[in-house]
Formats: C-alpha cells, sequence, structure tokens
C-alpha cells in the first residue's frame, strides 16, 4: 500500500521557510539549491581539516627525518601538495571575488532564477 500524503523536504524551499510540502506540490528544480548549499556547507570545512592535517604531517615527517634524503622528500612533497592546494583554494576564491566585483553577481548564495 502506498502512502499518498508523503512529505519531501526536497521540493520545497526549505531553507527560507521550514514548512512541509503539501500533497499536490510539484517538485522543481529550486529543490536543488537547498542540495548544492548542503553540499557546499559540508566541503568547505572538510578541505580545510585535509589541508590542516596534510600540512601537519609533512611538518611531522620533515621533524622526525632525520637528515634522511628519501624522507625528507617525502616530507616536502608532503607539505608541496598541502600548499599547492591552499594555493588553488585562494585562487578559486580570489576568481570569485573579481567576478563579483566586476559584474556585481552575487556568486555565494547559489539561486536558481525562476523562468
Amino acid at each position: 500500500m502506498i502512502k499518498k500524503n508523503l512529505v519531501f523536504l526536497a521540493q520545497s524551499d526549505w531553507t527560507q521557510n521550514p514548512t512541509y510540502v503539501q500533497e499536490g506540490d510539484i517538485p522543481t528544480i529550486q529543490g536543488i539549491e537547498g542540495i548544492v548549499a548542503n553540499i557546499l556547507n559540508i566541503i568547505v570545512p572538510v578541505v580545510g581539516i585535509i589541508l590542516l592535517i596534510m600540512l601537519i604531517m609533512g611538518g611531522f615527517q620533515y621533524i622526525t627525518s632525520g637528515g634522511e634524503t628519501e624522507q625528507t622528500a617525502k616530507a616536502k612533497k608532503t607539505l608541496t601538495a598541502a600548499l599547492a592546494g591552499l594555493l588553488v583554494v585562494l585562487g578559486a576564491w580570489l576568481i570569485i571575488k573579481l567576478i563579483e566585483k566586476f559584474t556585481g553577481l552575487n556568486l555565494h548564495e547559489f539561486k536558481i532564477p525562476n523562468p
């Protein structure tokens, strides 16, 4: 037996008005806004934590290498990768800020326009 009055939060604009969807509402592409916002709110802190862990690991490897060229090279490679990742993230942020400055668009708020 299928229940007819199921509630789907993805079908509503739950970020602005956390109410349940009434039966008969049609799902639209506007529900993707909340999904993308949630994904970005999860990814950004995770990337920061990964960067911090890589920097700590690379520093620890470098300190404990004891002058061995192989271990030192491995530590430098880890630190270089972490710093390259930091530069990519900062570069992306800078590009977004430049686009916002020149176009006047707000790129931090993911919003699909209504047709």
